[in-house]
């Protein structure tokens, strides 16, 4: 090649890279002696600062700690701002600085470049009780190379508005993942020299010259930064002296159960990340999260068909966050609120979003299943200088383009559906209406950063592709989940529709960044094209997408479906011939509008639904209510009274969305009529219930008083002695923890009830009532039956302690 050509100089290269796109990086050029130079240095300040902030945690840790927690916030500010004088006030400071510079401006200087480079180290986080203390003995007591993949995906946000840009060194891959001494940490191998150097950045065991002398940056920074706070803190002992004996480690900080009250959350996780040692991918806990969402799914295509008021809940809520709902710019309604067209729409939402999403989840369940497999092969490489097998880096890719795709689905959702939600709807408006279009445009009606509306402002980015290329999903998620949990304002103005969104996302950025924590780095994303990856996709989504074409034929599902009043459906009340006839007339609704949907899918798809969907959807019987005459002549034996009703009462608790599935290996009694897949069958007579033999015998709980009041209600029967009323959700939380179950609260709404005996088999997903703190009464039946259709559980269960 000419040695003038531009390949051979990267200014050049560069300069014409640039000349038709003004927006594209431009790094600084570093020679090779220049780089040398900087990350010796860099790196012979990371050892001392922490080989010193060491000797100083072996011997007074426990008194900093002391110290520390007897210290006012006042006192604690002083010490962070002698330690570092400009430390930012705010929680994510780089968040701040970009909404009050903009992209442009960010791009033009380094006005905030502190703010950008160490978005952790700010005044709202470290003058909390914990963050200090955790951020000492993380960085104090373990190698650098730890943190990595951390601290450079903690300037997310600075690399994508190219805030700060990395210096460019061409032709050599700096070694810092397995590294253990100052002499080799950053050390350059050259690509020439080494025919392994390029592979090993291009799979993430390396990093490029210019990322790592940031890392190396921030390393230096930090442990600067904590050497000052852990002196200032201790300023009258004598920390150099090695004749003190060295005093045993204290206790780990990291939040692993209930602490003053408040139960381990997700975001708490997060909040408490950047101060910790960095997460172990969690093959469990990432599978227990998936089929958690898998039975959700399961469960909530059942109810729609099973349970009357589950689906006219359901049908009401999605007609609530319509774009339809909002206002014209002229204050008038749209046109198609007055015809069927509106709940064409909505009742196919439903419908057709209720299948995709157990097709979604369940296929997303195998790809874990499949990654998990593949990393056994591959455990002793995460977090070392030792490459992935080629598969396994191809996996990864396609795992992280799936969940890409996947997450398509809720953000639609959520854009379509936040600014119509009741609490927000008023902050927004509809352009009229275009006759020759379908498509709604939707505006703010002012700028909510302008207005100060910093909790709008961040749900708004969530719309944008770009923005959230730009913030970063999970950090976009994380800081509306942190203003709502700061701000019971914030919370009100959340749906319990739009926070099941947000539990959705959530989840999907979790896998995300569990996987992260696995091989991170920019290589993952490239190590097949961009064609393989779509094409891998379509292969996984081929069901998917034949659901999906033979729903879009149309299903005329309005006429069926409508008035919602059809399925009113009277549960709470006390059984008598009246309520019994509406229970049916609703049950009858349900079962012919299903028959509506199935004869429409047969018709379109040439294949009936459920049959499309073996091996996923597991069949389940489908409960309706016997004659009022049944019910009254079991009811005239006396001894026969209490069962019949405790009975009556399962037969009722079929409301809302289900957690879990009953598993074949748990069969239950069914004193009453069923059917399946909406063809109604024969009463089976009270008197002789079909009994199938149990495999799986529940076991009995002793419970304290609270907890025995909490079971109460959700296994509530007529004939019981108990009062009903609404549960708090934190006497929820309690009672389920009492019965063996670890409880994590997601973003949004979910939580996750991990069981803690094999017996129980899978997590349950329950969602916390929104915005109240309480249970209502129904819906703490539903719970209740939930559990009873998850393992086994009725009243009996649970006795006083």
């Amino acid at each position: 090649m000419d040695s003038d050509s531009i390949y051979d100089d990267p200014q050049k290269l560069f300069a014409a890279m640039t000349a038709g796109n003004s927006h594209l990086p431009v790094p600084t050029f570093l020679s090779l002696a220049e780089t040398r130079r900087m990350a010796s240095k860099r790196s012979n300040a990371i050892f001392d600062d922490r080989e010193a902030l060491f000797g100083i945690l072996e011997r007074y840790e426990e008194t900093i700690r002391k110290r520390w927690g007897k210290r006012t916030g006042e006192q604690r500010r002083k010490v962070l701002a002698k330690a570092y004088p400009d430390i930012p006030a705010i929680h994510r400071p780089d968040f701040a600085a970009l909404r009050r510079e903009g992209a442009d401006k960010t791009r033009a200087g380094i006005r905030f470049h502190d703010a950008f480079l160490l978005p952790s180290i700010n005044l709202e986080d470290l003058v909390k009780p914990k963050p200090l203390l955790m951020f000492l003995n993380a960085r104090g007591r373990q190698d650098p190379d730890i943190f990595v993949n951390a601290d450079f995906n903690s300037i997310h946000l600075a690399n994508t508005s190219q805030a700060i840009i990395p210096a460019y060194i061409s032709g050599h891959t700096m070694l810092l993942l397995g590294q253990k001494s100052a002499s080799t940490y950053g050390r350059l191998i050259s690509w020439d020299d080494d025919d392994t150097a390029f592979d090993k950045m291009s799979t993430g065991i390396g990093v490029q010259p210019g990322e790592g002398l940031l890392i190396l940056e921030i390393q230096e920074r930090k442990l600067s930064f904590l050497r000052s706070c852990a002196e200032i803190i201790l300023q009258d002992l004598p920390l150099h002296d090695t004749t003190i004996p060295v005093q045993p480690s204290p206790p780990s900080l990291v939040t692993n159960g209930l602490e003053n009250s408040e139960w381990p959350s997700l975001s708490k996780e997060i909040l408490e990340a950047p101060y910790s040692v960095p997460d172990q991918y969690d093959v469990e806990r990432l599978r227990s999260f998936v089929l958690a969402k898998v039975d959700e799914a399961v469960d909530h295509i059942w109810l729609l068909r099973e349970d009357p008021s589950h689906f006219q809940d359901t049908v009401r809520d999605w007609s609530e966050h319509r774009q339809e709902r909002i206002l014209s710019v002229n204050g008038k309604t749209h046109p198609v609120l007055r015809n069927d067209t509106f709940w064409e729409r909505v009742i196919s939402n439903v419908v057709v979003d209720a299948y995709l999403t157990l097709v979604a989840w369940d296929q997303l369940s195998k790809f874990v299943d499949q990654l998990n497999v593949l990393r056994m092969d591959n455990v002793d490489r995460s977090q070392t200088a030792a490459p992935i097998s080629e598969e396994y880096q191809e996996a990864l890719c396609h795992f992280s383009y799936f969940l890409d795709q996947m997450t398509k689905g809720p953000i639609l959702h959520y854009k379509t559906g936040m600014p119509a939600s009741p609490p927000l709807r008023h902050h927004f408006s509809r352009q009229p209406q275009d006759p020759n279009t379908t498509k709604i445009v939707v505006t703010s009606k002012s700028s909510a950063y302008t207005k100060g509306d910093h909790f709008l402002w961040t749900l708004e980015q969530l719309f944008d592709g770009e923005q959230v290329f730009l913030y970063g999903l999970e950090n976009l998620l994380d800081e509306v989940e942190r203003m709502i949990c700061s701000s019971g304002q914030n919370r009100g103005r959340v749906s319990s529709w739009v926070a099941r969104i947000l539990s959705d996302l959530s989840l999907l950025a979790e896998l995300r960044r569990q996987i992260g924590l696995l091989h991170p780095g920019a290589a993952m994303t490239e190590a097949v094209s961009h064609e393989e990856k779509q094409e891998e996709f379509s292969s996984r989504m081929k069901l998917f997408s034949r659901i999906y074409e033979i729903f879009r034929k149309g299903m005329a599902l309005a006429g069926s479906g409508t008035p919602l009043t059809k399925f009113n459906y009277p549960s709470e009340k006390s059984l008598n011939a009246t309520i019994t006839k509406n229970l049916q007339h609703a049950e009858n609704s349900l079962d012919n509008f299903w028959e509506v949907v199935d004869k429409q899918f047969l018709k379109h798809g040439g294949e009936d639904l459920h049959s499309m969907l073996g091996g996923i959807l597991p069949q389940r019987e489908i409960r309706r209510t016997p004659d009022w005459e049944e019910i009254d002549r079991k009811s005239e034996t006396k001894d026969d009274a209490t069962q019949n009703l405790s009975s009556r009462v399962a037969l009722l608790e079929l409301e809302a969305r289900s957690e879990k599935t009953i598993s074949s290996e748990t069969p239950v009694q069914r004193p009453q009529k069923v059917k399946t897949r909406g063809t109604a069958s024969e009463s089976v007579p009270p008197d002789d219930p079909p009994v199938e033999p149990r495999v799986y015998q529940p076991p009995k709980f002793q419970v304290s008083k609270r907890g025995f009041k909490v079971f109460s209600t959700l296994f509530h029967t007529p004939s019981g002695e108990d009062l009903v009323g609404e549960v708090p959700w934190s006497e929820f939380l309690s009672a389920m923890a009492s019965v063996g179950f670890s409880i994590k609260a997601l973003d949004g709404s979910a939580w996750v009830f991990e069981p803690q005996s094999d017996l129980f088999r899978r997590s349950i997903i329950f969602h916390e009532p929104h915005p109240g703190s309480k249970i209502p009464f129904q819906t703490a039946r539903r719970f209740g039956r939930r559990l009873e259709r998850a393992y086994g559980w009725t009243r009996d269960s649970f006795s006083r302690a």
